[in-house]
């Protein structure tokens, strides 16, 4: 019995929206094929039987992202729950989680969430100037559409987390942003920084000498100074304890973590173990890759619409291997850092963008025993 979790991209990179700092679009841009078009429910059906086969009872994760996946369509996600009821009738363990930008979201859409006890990740970055880099292709404001859709899940009673894109504006006004989010009762907060975009050497990979210097980088206005990231950790991370202490939770992703770390146990979010796992993107013709930021060419470990492919052979193929053994690299200056059982060095691939080091220390220094109060 193997845990294991999948991503799928039903409408690929196809997105409505042309929000300004959108990784997935600069990054599919790099690739032969921008698009893999919208994914067939052969290839959703291949996917999941060979997805249990490979867990034999374990739990499985399912999370359905794009580009905006809700373009594939209600039937689509319609026959995913009717294949689901059979797997779950033979004791299959399977949790659902849908990332959307919430704009096509009406009644029938909640309906098909909550019935199926879907978890739905809302992308707001927060009230409206906060969310003004998420425009729509005419680059109009969306933020009457997405909020008018938390007010409907709410109503309708599906459960929802709301994800931030961490942008030095969004850090700027972090305390604001999160007193924003509690006053009209959104709870469950996720803050996810951003990133720049990749740059490329003459042969095509992924420049790891250049450095990303502000200068240099794209999309530098939207991009995380490690001052930034202080910022916010502090004012998001000080109301997260006042509310705690009084009574008044707000579950801020990072901090719940962080308590968890604090405690001697393991992150449930990706990216705060030390290392990467085994994290499959199916793209939407069925082409597999290791992780969501590197989902390009050079990375692809084959299609799961290949007759002998399986998770089991994904996992041990020299991509998958040495991608997870690059996470484990680890810098002198974490070797000897007090607080590195807290930090673990972070995601890979944001540690290409941001050297949160500074910040992390002085985070911890001042809030360490605040983590290990709570529970």
């Amino acid at each position: 019995m193997k845990p294991l979790s999948i991503m799928l991209k039903p409408a690929s990179s196809e997105c409505n929206l042309d929000c300004k700092y959108c990784f997935y679009h600069s990054l599919c841009a790099s690739r032969s094929a921008p698009s893999h078009g919208f994914m067939s429910e052969r290839t959703l059906e291949t996917t999941l039987a060979k997805a249990f086969a490979f867990t034999e009872g374990a739990p499985l994760s399912l999370s359905f992202q794009g580009g905006e996946p809700l373009l594939r369509g209600k039937e689509f996600f319609i026959h995913t729950a009717r294949i689901l009821a059979k797997y779950r009738e033979r004791g299959g363990k399977v949790s659902v989680g849908i990332q959307t930008n919430g704009t096509l979201i009406d009644e029938e859409w909640c309906d098909i969430f909550a019935g199926n006890g879907w978890l739905v990740g809302l992308s707001l970055d927060g009230d409206e100037r906060a969310n003004a880099f998420r425009t729509d292709k005419r680059g109009e404001s969306t933020f009457e559409k997405v909020f008018a859709a938390a007010r409907l899940m709410q109503s309708k009673k599906a459960e929802f987390n709301i994800l931030t894109v961490l942008t030095a504006p969004v850090a700027q006004r972090a305390g604001e942003i999160y007193d924003f989010f509690k006053k009209n009762g959104f709870r469950y907060l996720q803050f996810i920084p951003c990133l720049k975009p990749f740059r490329f050497d003459e042969r095509g990979g992924i420049d790891r000498t250049c450095d990303y210097s502000p200068a240099l980088a794209d999309g530098m206005r939207y991009s995380l100074s490690a001052e930034d990231y202080s910022r916010f950790l502090e004012e998001v991370f000080s109301r997260y304890y006042a509310d705690y202490m009084s009574g008044e939770y707000v579950s801020v992703r990072q901090f719940d973590n962080f308590v968890r770390l604090a405690h001697f146990g393991s992150a449930e979010q990706c990216g705060m173990n030390g290392h990467c796992s085994h994290q499959f993107v199916i793209e939407g013709d069925g082409e597999v890759y290791p992780c969501d930021f590197y989902c390009l060419d050079e990375y692809s470990l084959g299609n799961v619409n290949t007759e002998n492919a399986n998770f089991s052979t994904f996992a041990a193929h020299p991509k998958a291997v040495a991608f997870i053994k690059e996470s484990m690299i680890l810098p002198e200056k974490c070797r000897s850092c007090k607080y590195f059982a807290l930090c673990r060095n972070g995601c890979k691939r944001e540690r290409l963008d941001v050297d949160k080091c500074s910040a992390y220390k002085k985070f911890f220094s001042e809030n360490l025993d605040k983590l290990v109060k709570m529970r």
